[in-house]
């Protein structure tokens, strides 16, 4: 049973992003042969990007987002189903998307219920909470957390389904001179988002990020403009709302491709915004993302927002 269970975890979180929901069902040869219902779990959204979150304050997912985590019940009978967190290196896939890492604590995580029954051929809806501590170095993180929704085994059950979704959580930038302490995690990168506010054709921007080595010991770091946020063939980072990508990341330009940072070491990366005469922004903006990769395959990446109209504006240069 416990095998099972870990390998519906691997199938339900092997691409969170290819729906909104994710769902497996499985018949037991018993109940096939009577024409019974399928037994089967349903959670949605399997997938979930979450940016803005601050330091300090509760995020409310149905008030910001008017999302929850639904549960739903394909079975032919009531089922109850148990709620936990976890770190998505330790569970599921133990895989994590490009430029995020664990969250620190999994608990700050939570829901309205942690156990909750399901009727058959029904659903319930949680409602989840985010607590983040209220510490500088929490500011410009990419982090990923994990749910388990867990069905109670039942006597004489063979099967135990279980579904982890995995949530991809972004705290709000911020830029070197408001923070006290250097950000959390093994790269960090201040501001985490480079935002270039009403931008012309023809027009040239500059900015600089901070690049931390967090480690005990030295490293490189490459430095890439990501088009349409594509790592490999089978890695991508999630776009920004309703932002378009880029349309040449060639338009971007980080001047050194590589550095060296011993450990605990500091240093600026210096970048800049070229955009041709007969560019056409539109109204929701283009993004683009900066890669960073350590020379131990560990990454890190700064999203870059070209907008036209007055907004929120961190780190772009007149």
């Amino acid at each position: 049973m416990r095998f099972l269970r870990a390998i519906l975890g691997m199938l339900l979180c092997a691409s969170p992003w290819a729906a909104v929901s994710t769902t497996v069902a499985l018949a037991q040869t018993a109940e096939r042969s009577a024409a019974g219902p399928v037994l089967g779990l349903a959670v949605q959204p399997g997938g979930l990007l979450i940016q803005e979150v601050v330091p300090g304050e509760t995020y409310d997912f149905k008030e910001k987002t008017g999302i929850g985590l639904t549960i739903f019940n394909r079975d032919g009978r009531d089922r109850v189903y148990v709620l936990s967190t976890h770190r998505p290196s330790e569970s599921g896939s133990r895989r994590l998307p490009p430029g995020y890492s664990d969250l620190p604590d999994p608990a700050w995580l939570r829901f309205d219920r942690e156990e909750m029954l399901v009727p058959a051929q029904g659903s319930v809806e949680v409602r989840m909470y985010l607590a983040i501590p209220a510490d500088s170095r929490y500011w410009n993180q990419h982090w990923s957390v994990s749910v388990g929704v867990v069905g109670k085994a039942t006597p004489g059950e063979m099967i135990n389904l279980a579904a982890y979704p995995r949530f991809e959580i972004e705290t709000a930038p911020a830029p070197r001179r408001e923070l006290k302490l250097r950000p959390v995690g093994e790269i960090g990168l201040v501001p985490s988002r480079l935002t270039f506010a009403r931008m012309t054709p023809g027009s040239r921007r500059e900015a600089e990020c901070i690049v931390c080595n967090n480690d005990k010991r030295r490293h490189w770091f490459r430095f890439s403009v990501l088009a349409e946020g594509v790592v490999s063939a089978d890695q991508r980072i999630v776009a920004t709302g309703d932002s378009r990508w880029m349309p040449l990341p060639e338009w971007v330009r980080v001047r050194e491709d590589k550095i060296w940072l011993a450990k605990w070491q500091t240093r600026s990366m210096a970048l800049r915004v070229r955009l041709p005469r007969t560019a056409e922004i539109p109204a929701e903006g283009w993004e683009a993302i900066i890669l960073v990769q350590r020379d131990d395959g560990r990454t890190g990446f700064v999203r870059l927002l070209v907008t036209p109209q007055a907004t929120t504006e961190i780190g772009g240069q007149g």
